[in-house]
């Protein structure tokens, strides 16, 4: 919601929590997100066909949309967001959920800062010959059995590589 217009901007500040990453992988959407009380945002390409009762309180934004869904266009006017968030209120207290993993914390948003913060140091092995290849890997392994096909791959390369992943591709290797 960072590119909202500034009178949905101060909207959102008034919210508490007004946003947070929820939920484990995209195949458990329709079960997690089938009784929160909340909104759900999607920005990114995977989205399970929501389930009725909660098509009413997913929306879309940038590439993603689905039938039906209320999409938030290039103006990003988030007032159907913010209404809907409003009117639902949220849990009376907080909630704790364990992930995939167990704990109950979700790191993201590594990619850029990450890269940024270790330039120095991928620069000088690039020059002293260490690193000599970059693959960027955009594809994505399924839960289920057989779907591994990105960390097969990912295990071939060279040792002299950098792999960078994209989105929710993030391959198990």
């Amino acid at each position: 919601m960072f590119n909202a217009p500034c009178s949905c901007l101060s909207r959102i500040k008034k919210i508490r929590a007004s946003q947070s990453n929820f939920g484990t992988a995209w195949q458990n959407q329709q079960k997690e997100f089938d009784n929160i009380p909340s909104v759900v945002l999607f920005t990114t390409k995977c989205l399970m066909p929501p389930k009725g009762s909660c098509s009413n309180r997913v929306f879309t934004t940038e590439v993603v949309s689905y039938p039906e869904i209320v999409h938030i266009g290039e103006d990003k006017d988030f007032t159907p967001v913010i209404e809907k968030a409003l009117s639902l209120g949220g849990y009376p207290e907080d909630v704790y959920f364990t992930g995939i993993n167990g704990g109950n914390k979700v790191t993201t948003g590594f990619s850029h800062g990450t890269v940024l913060s270790v330039a120095d140091k991928v620069v000088e092995a690039v020059n002293a010959g260490l690193i000599n290849h970059f693959i960027l890997v955009g594809g994505c392994d399924g839960a289920k059995t057989g779907r591994n096909y990105y960390t097969e791959f990912v295990k071939q390369t060279p040792e002299d590589s950098i792999v960078l992943t994209l989105a929710c591709g993030k391959c198990r290797c």
